[in-house]
């Protein structure tokens, strides 16, 4: 992987502070993963592919265009590996209440007047339909950035031994980001599938790749991911 997806955004300055300084080392895998799914909902993908990205943030202002759709059939490919070897598999359930007071003062930041685009129980908020869960996945309710803030997701962790988190879906800047951050502070493994993250901005995209692999996880092909899920003996329930 000699050029990555964020080195046009990068000086040349910017490439030799990342090589003197030593970072994007490998932090590797370990041998209990489980498979995240953050986010991948109709609101930010679109209802179907092909939509234009600038007519569909007129229905749902977290469209991310034809990048979500690009991602889902990567993550569709881990999705069937983590089943045949019975990997845990976690989803996010990103919703709010219909007078949105659970989403604080996000409602002030970033939303765009009283849309409705993420009320719970809409189709706006269901998981793309090839990514469907099914019963054993956990589903992780989350008001905020992290899947870890203010939920149970830890606690799911812990009782599953899970030590290497495969992080997909969106936003790369937003909530795939917060929940890799948070991850990596509480001592696990975290691997990001390139082609299965996406953003709305393609810059933000791109750079918060570079600076999470620099930091905090490994960023590296869907298709070594693959190989490594595929390595590992089924999981005992």
């Amino acid at each position: 992987m000699s050029e990555r997806i964020w080195d046009k955004f990068l000086t040349d300055k910017d490439k030799r502070i990342f090589q003197l300084a030593g970072y994007g080392k490998r932090g590797g895998f370990g041998t209990r993963p489980a498979l995240f799914i953050i986010d991948v909902q109709y609101n930010f993908t679109g209802d179907e592919p092909g939509e234009d990205q600038e007519e569909g943030v007129k229905k749902y202002r977290t469209h991310c265009g034809e990048a979500g759709w690009k991602a889902v059939p990567h993550i569709e490919r881990l999705l069937k590996i983590a089943r045949e070897k019975n990997l845990p598999v976690f989803y996010t359930v990103s919703e709010r209440r219909p007078d949105m007071i659970d989403s604080g003062v996000q409602v002030g930041k970033s939303h765009r007047g009283h849309e409705k685009t993420s009320t719970e129980g809409s189709h706006a908020t269901q998981t793309v339909a090839p990514l469907s869960p099914q019963p054993q996945d956990i589903l992780i309710g989350k008001r905020k950035p992290s899947a870890f803030f203010g939920t149970i997701f830890m606690s799911h962790l812990n009782f599953l031994d899970v030590d290497t988190l495969i992080m997909t879906g969106c936003t790369t800047s937003g909530c795939l980001r917060a929940t890799t951050v948070d991850a990596y502070s509480l001592n696990f493994k975290v691997v990001i599938p390139e082609e299965t993250a996406f953003d709305r901005f393609e810059a933000s995209h791109a750079i918060n790749l570079f600076d999470l692999n620099c930091k905090y996880a490994d960023v590296i092909p869907t298709d070594e991911v693959a190989a490594y899920m595929e390595s590992l003996p089924v999981r005992e329930a």
